[in-house]
This record gives structure tokens, C-alpha cells and sequence, in this order.
């Protein structure tokens, strides 16, 4: 007699629905597995094997097993299906009343002693299986939190085979870790603060612009003077994230296996890669194919420091997410898209050595830098200008006094709550002119409706135009830039004063160091 019952596997992040077909035949004791399975699921004949009968069922030894994955086009990997053809083999035996099993789909790793083991990628799988209207699933217990925050579908969790058993076939109650909703008090965990920061001024500025806009931000400047100290402090800066980015969120987390905690996630992420990162790690890569940094700073802050010392293929790889939010990656048997829609924050030393190039009125034991002509070029040439010309916001990042850091009397310096607030604000502004996403990605087809113009702006605009100092591009975003900062002083027209800033704040380039 021959049994299926639902399951699911990952396809880059997302979940697709799998059907288990158990089929047995009297004949020689074998298992046999078809579908394109791969080598983690080939195993688990041994694993399913004495998962039954350290539980207390019977296998089915004077039976061939035929068990099939459907569609049998798909390469799967994983652990996922232990538990659903387990079910099917106890349905198709007798052992296990068929009519309970109808409503349910299943997923889960079985331990030799019939335990349930953590799978990754519940919540994608879950989700698939509500959009087909099924009714119930069961998962491991410590999936279950997580799980359940796809409404729309009953989730239970279950410690081991013979709970699972009573929960399907008994109706008793599901065990796991309990979540309170996606929603988690975020005012109790400590990030940095933007009130940590001495001095900076014009950064700070270009912070909270840059986090109302989602405008990429490159900061140049020698070692020790706060690049990466102001990065840090971006996340606190950006508004909380909604439902929809945080299932997206814990979704990507769940899948790479970085989720530590059995609730969804309600912070945006900051990833800070090392600069020896290979392609596959930033951008994604592998057989088959795994997310890399882009991906897993979705809804977030992918942070680069010593930008131009990242390899020169990974750099320009970053050109595609950073305009259309998602990147694909193709192999000879299959293609995946994962999303990437990131904030980029880059930094940088002025030159190899990191010194200064000159410094007026030092004294003889200042360090300067030392750095060649040509060794100058060959470090500026590591970023190629379309990379650069993508960055919003481009500003000078200089060293702080110490006397400075030593005032124990500065002047009241703004919390990153005070200017979350306003943060907030200009994103508001933008959802009330109609906007789906960020500044940044506002197309120019549009700029009747969000980027009227004052008499001066446009000719502002036009005489920058006329000097051919910016590209299309260029173009395109000084205007955007100036639309944030219009959104942050709540003015429905971009002013001249508001381009004014915006080209400020993209003049920072190697010939300003």
C-alpha cells in the first residue's frame, strides 16, 4: 500500500512544497529513495530505520521501501524529509491510522533514539505550504516558535516521533518554545548610541541622511579618526522594521543557520565582513548556491571597512544589488534569486599608508605620507568610477582634537532616538507622496510627483548639469539626495539649498584628500 503526505524543501530562501510517496512491496528487505535526492537524505534510511524502533514501532523488514520526492526534476538536499517519510512508512504499514495523516504536512531531522532536530529554513517551508490553503504541519519543537508566526496555517511542534504521534493521531497539544508575537521590546537592548560621538558634525548630518534615504555613504579618512566608530551607530538611526521585513529577516537568518534565539527578529542587521572576503561570501556562491553578506544584510547595513583593499571582482559585483535589490546567482543546472536590498556604508584610508599628505605647522615627528605618485594611483584605481559614482553621499572624514575627547563639559550632544524621530519623519513624508520604497530607488519617469522644483533649484541643477562634473546617474541622484533633505526640513518643494548640501555631500573623492 502506498501513502503520501506533504512536506517542503528551500529553493535559495524561499520554501516549495514537496510531496513524500512511501509505496511498500512485499519482496527482499531494501529502502530504496528516488526524486534527485541528495546526500544528506540518502542517509537517512539508517537514521528513519532506528528512529522506529528505538520509539517502539515496527519497520517494515520483508517489504521493499520506494520512497519518491515529487516533483522528481528537483535536486533536494537536507534533512527535511526524516520525519514525513517516517509518517508515511508507519501510514502505509498500518501502524499509524491513514485518515489522521490527511490534513497534515510534516518536516523535521530525526535523531537515532526518534528525537526531533532543529532544521533550517521552517519558516520559508511553512509559509509555502499555507499558500496552498493546507491546513496543519507539524515541525520540531524548537521550530515551532518561529513557525508560527505564518498565520493562516496550525503549527504544532513535537520533541520526538512518539509525541508527534500523539499530537497528529490524538489531538494533544504541541510542545515548544513559546513566542509573544513578532514584536519584541527593542527599547531594552543597548546598540550604540549617536551621543557617544564627539565632534563630527557634518558625519553626523550625513548619517541621518543617509538613513532617511537609504542613500549609500563612503567615508574617507585616516586611520583612527571614527569611520568605523560612526558606522556602528547607523542600525540605531533606521526605523524599527515592520511585519513584512521581519519575517523577511528571520527568514534569511533561519536558513543560514544564524538564528540563536526562538523568536523572529526584530532588529535590522549589521554585517561587517572582513575585507579579505571572497566573491562567494559577499555576494553568494557555492554548489548550490548559499547567500552571502548582501543578502544577509537585507533590510539592513552592510558595513565595508578598507574598502579598497576587497578584491576587485567583489567590489564591482556589489554595482547589481545596489540598484535592483536582489541578486542571482546562475549554475549550469539551476539559477537562484536572493534579495539584497542593503544600506552600503563604506570606509577608507586617503592612501595605502593612511597618513596625511601634508600637515601645516607640524613638527618633525608628525608622521606624513609617504606614498609614490603611482602608488597613489594604483590604490585609487582599485574602486572603478561606476562604483564610486553610486555612492550618495561621499564626505571627508578628519581626526578630532583630544581636547575634544577630554572636555568633561561638551555641549548637549543628540541621542540617535532624537534623531531616529526625525527619521521617521521623512520616511512618513515619503509613504504620504505615494512612495513603496526608499529615496534612493525613486525613478526619474517620476520626478513630477516627488521632486518639484523651486525657480533657483532647477537652475541650480542645470547650471551643475552644464559643467559636466556629474553623470546621468550623477544627476539623478543629487537629485534624490535632495529630495531627503527636503523630506527632513518637511518641505514639500527641493529648495536650492537643499542641492547645495546634496552636491556638498558627494564631493569627497581622492582628488579632495
Amino acid at each position: 500500500m502506498s501513502f503520501r503526505i506533504l512536506s517542503g524543501n528551500l529553493d535559495g530562501i524561499h520554501g516549495r512544497i514537496v510531496e513524500v510517496e512511501v509505496d511498500l512491496i512485499p519482496a527482499l528487505s531494501s529502502f530504496v529513495i528516488s526524486g534527485l535526492p541528495g546526500k544528506g537524505i540518502r542517509e537517512s534510511k539508517e537514521r528513519i530505520r532506528s528512529a522506529l524502533e528505538n520509539s517502539g514501532y515496527r519497520y517494515p523488514d520483508r517489504h521493499r521501501i520506494v520512497v519518491n520526492l515529487a516533483p522528481a526534476a528537483w535536486e533536494k538536499e537536507g534533512t527535511v524529509f526524516d520525519l514525513p517519510i517516517a509518517l508515511a512508512i508507519l501510514a502505509a504499514s498500518g501502524q499509524v491510522p491513514r485518515e489522521s495523516l490527511k490534513n497534515w504536512a510534516a518536516l523535521g531531522e530525526l535523531a537515532l533514539d526518534g528525537r526531533l532536530r532543529k532544521v533550517p529554513g521552517s519558516l520559508g517551508v511553512v509559509t509555502a505550504l499555507r499558500n496552498v490553503s493546507l491546513p496543519s504541519v507539524i515541525v520540531p519543537a524548537e521550530n515551532r516558535a518561529v513557525a508560527r508566526q505564518v498565520e493562516g496555517i496550525r503549527t504544532e511542534g513535537a520533541r520526538n516521533l512518539r509525541e508527534t504521534i500523539a499530537v497528529i493521531v490524538e489531538g494533544a497539544a504541541g510542545t515548544g518554545i513559546e513566542s509573544s508575537g513578532l514584536i519584541k521590546n527593542c527599547a531594552e537592548q543597548i546598540s550604540p548610541d549617536l551621543s557617544d560621538v564627539r565632534g563630527h558634525a557634518a558625519a553626523k548630518r550625513a548619517l541621518e541622511i543617509s538613513a532617511a534615504g537609504e542613500h549609500p555613504m563612503l567615508m574617507i579618512g585616516p586611520p583612527g579618526s571614527g569611520k568605523s566608530f560612526l558606522a556602528c551607530r547607523l542600525p540605531s538611526l533606521l526605523p524599527p522594521l515592520d511585519r513584512e521585513e521581519q519575517l523577511e529577516v528571520t527568514q534569511i537568518q533561519d536558513v543560514c543557520g544564524l538564528q540563536q534565539e526562538a523568536m523572529a527578529i526584530c532588529e535590522r542587521p549589521f554585517r561587517c565582513p572582513h575585507h579579505s572576503v571572497s566573491w562567494a561570501g559577499l555576494i553568494g556562491g557555492g554548489s548550490p548556491p548559499a547567500p552571502g553578506e548582501v543578502t544577509l544584510a537585507h533590510r539592513g547595513v552592510l558595513f565595508l571597512d578598507e574598502f579598497p583593499e576587497i578584491s576587485r571582482r567583489s567590489l564591482e559585483a556589489l554595482r547589481e544589488p545596489l540598484e535592483v535589490g536582489k541578486v542571482t546567482i546562475s549554475r549550469s543546472r539551476s539559477a537562484r534569486t536572493f534579495p539584497a536590498h542593503f544600506l552600503l556604508i563604506a570606509a577608507m584610508n586617503p592612501c595605502p599608508c593612511g597618513g596625511p599628505r601634508s600637515v601645516v605647522g607640524a613638527s618633525a615627528g608628525v608622521r606624513r605620507c609617504r606614498c609614490s605618485c603611482s602608488a597613489l594611483a594604483a590604490y585609487s584605481a582599485r574602486v572603478s568610477g561606476p562604483l564610486l559614482d553610486r555612492f550618495d553621499i561621499r564626505i571627508r572624514i578628519e581626526a578630532i582634537s583630544g581636547a575634544s575627547l577630554f572636555d568633561d563639559n561638551p555641549t548637549r550632544l543628540e541621542t540617535s532616538g532624537e534623531v531616529a524621530a526625525r527619521v521617521v519623519g521623512a520616511r512618513r513624508r515619503a509613504i504620504l507622496r505615494g512612495q513603496r520604497g526608499s529615496n534612493r530607488d525613486l525613478e526619474w519617469r517620476d520626478r513630477h510627483r516627488w521632486a518639484p522644483l523651486t525657480r533657483e533649484a532647477k537652475k541650480f541643477l542645470l547650471d551643475c548639469d552644464a559643467q559636466g562634473d556629474l553623470s546621468t546617474r550623477g544627476l539623478t541622484r543629487l537629485l534624490r539626495l535632495g529630495r531627503t533633505i527636503a523630506d527632513l526640513r518637511a518641505e514639500d518643494r527641493i529648495e536650492q539649498v537643499d542641492l547645495i548640501e546634496a552636491l556638498s555631500l558627494r564631493g569627497a573623492s581622492w582628488s579632495a584628500v
